[in-house]
């Protein structure tokens, strides 16, 4: 008789206090191809999950003969990077980070087998649903199998295309001697494509409904106001209407109590007078100092680039040991502990302990810059990084991949946009904060700034003005810019 490649036995298990099987027995030949169906609820992914040893029972026996692998309904690959790096995925956990030529030419001559080798190294998410299925069964086949699991792998297709995939699963079962346990919501499908059906069935579920809403239940209808009637949109007018005069009010309040005490006619005439002063003329525009300015501003951006890049190098580690999805509870509370008392001293204290501790001089201003920066720049990151969807990290640590693997591989891809936007975006405050650096010896343009000021000459001050907010635009492009080029 031949040893059955998955048994489960009396198998009882319990998620969130509340008990999903109950005294579940199943038992699988090799290359069979069996499929779990019944309402949503019933246990059918948790079956999958058994097999595959992301879960344990809480009684009972589950034996497994050979690797698994799984395919989802979601897919679960890192859509920024292309169908042959997800595919190299599957073999990772043998071959490492770096895949040797002979795991590359297999995850090609996978994908051209599936027909996919005119798509090998496109990005994922520019694939169509069924391309993306299909490189998803690629990555699992790299892992070398002997049993398949498949999460309602059709899910996200339409019909052509899931018989199209049943299909070729038929067809890899056989060719590669799989063994297939899937859960399909069609029952249809898995009259037509598998060996054996099994229908799960919950205790506290109604009676189950074939078809494609088996299980479904409709949310409760709750009776609320819409935004859209009248009655509430007028009355958000009305609060609108009362608040803005409340604050007109209160700022003419103000303008005219300045206005009393400012003794050369107002507030307003001297606020005219000073911008005034800002605006060069044109024999000031030629007698500016255009080289002390531009080697100032050059310096300036060389302490921001160069403290970005420090703060960025200490920051994305900081980030991955403060993030609560990626680092357990005695690491990332001391680490974010530390990162907030980094970030509570302002910018102009770190710079001035940093020319206390070094002298005056640029690399003070480029220390200051790069501990305040990690204050920030770990916050947006670790921000990003909890907000992954953790299926698809989960996906890679199935397949045998490490924690950094995952975190270089999934992770980082699924967030880079997000990463590069924050970066350019403390790029831009640390050019801007470098000029108030310089006025207490830090370096930079502020040094320019202070003597300008403590001389008067304001129209020196308005062209730093313009040149900041020159830079600001053109950090703005440029963020733009590599947005589009990466997106």
């Amino acid at each position: 008789m031949t040893a059955s490649a998955v048994v489960l036995d009396d198998i009882a298990l319990e998620l969130g206090g509340v008990a999903v099987l109950d005294g579940f027995a199943l038992s699988v030949a090799p290359g069979e191809h069996v499929a779990l169906v019944g309402p949503s609820g019933a246990g059918k992914t948790s079956v999958l999950r058994l097999i595959g040893g992301q879960l344990r029972p809480g009684r009972g026996r589950v034996a497994v003969e050979g690797p698994c692998a799984s395919i989802h309904q979601d897919f679960r690959l890192v859509g920024a990077r292309t169908a042959l790096a997800n595919t190299l995925d599957g073999a990772r956990a043998r071959s490492g980070l770096r895949a040797t030529l002979a795991e590359r030419e297999r995850a090609r001559s996978l994908l051209e087998r599936l027909g996919l080798g005119a798509r090998t190294h496109t990005r994922v998410d520019r694939l169509s649903g069924g391309e993306q299925q299909r490189v998803a069964i690629a990555r699992a086949l790299m892992r070398e199998p002997k049993i398949l699991l498949a999460d309602e792998p059709t899910s996200a297709l339409d019909r052509d295309s899931a018989a199209a995939l049943m299909t070729l699963i038929d067809r890899l079962r056989r060719e590669d001697g799989l063994t297939v346990v899937s859960v399909l919501h069609d029952r249809a499908l898995a009259e037509d494509h598998a060996d054996r059906i099994v229908e799960l069935g919950a205790a506290s579920a109604a009676p189950a409904t074939r078809g494609a809403d088996a299980g479904h239940i409709e949310p409760p209808a709750f009776a609320t106001a819409s935004a859209a009637e009248p009655g509430h949109e007028r009355s958000t007018v009305l609060y609108a209407a009362i608040a803005t005069a409340l604050v007109a009010l209160l700022c003419a309040m103000a303008v005219s109590w300045l206005d009393l005490e400012s003794p050369e006619g107002g507030v307003m005439a001297q606020l005219a007078r000073f911008t005034s002063a800002l605006i060069p003329s044109a024999e000031q525009w030629q007698a500016a100092p255009y080289g002390s300015l531009g080697r100032a501003v050059v310096d300036t951006l060389a302490m921001a680039l160069l403290a970005t890049v420090l703060a960025i190098a200490v920051s994305l580690p900081a980030a991955a040991m403060a993030a609560r999805t990626l680092a357990p509870a005695w690491l990332h509370l001391p680490v974010r502990a530390l990162l907030n008392a980094v970030r509570s001293v302002p910018s102009l204290l770190w710079a001035l302990l940093a020319v206390g501790a070094f002298g005056l001089g640029a690399l003070a201003g480029i220390l200051a810059l790069a501990v305040y920066s990690v204050g920030y720049l770990a916050k947006f990151y670790y921000e990003h990084f909890e907000a992954v969807d953790r299926r698809v990290p989960e996906a890679l640590r199935e397949l045998g991949l490490g924690r950094t693997a995952t975190f270089l591989l999934a992770d980082l891809p699924l967030v880079r946009l997000n990463l590069v936007s924050s970066s350019i975006f403390m790029l831009e405050y640390n050019f801007r904060t470098a000029t108030v650096l310089g006025v207490v010896g830090a370096g930079g343009i502020g040094y320019e700034l202070k003597l300008a000021v403590d001389w008067g000459n304001w129209h020196i001050v308005g062209i730093i003005l313009m040149v900041l907010v020159l830079a600001v635009i053109l950090f703005d492009a440029l963020a733009s810019r590599l947005r589009r080029a990466m997106g």
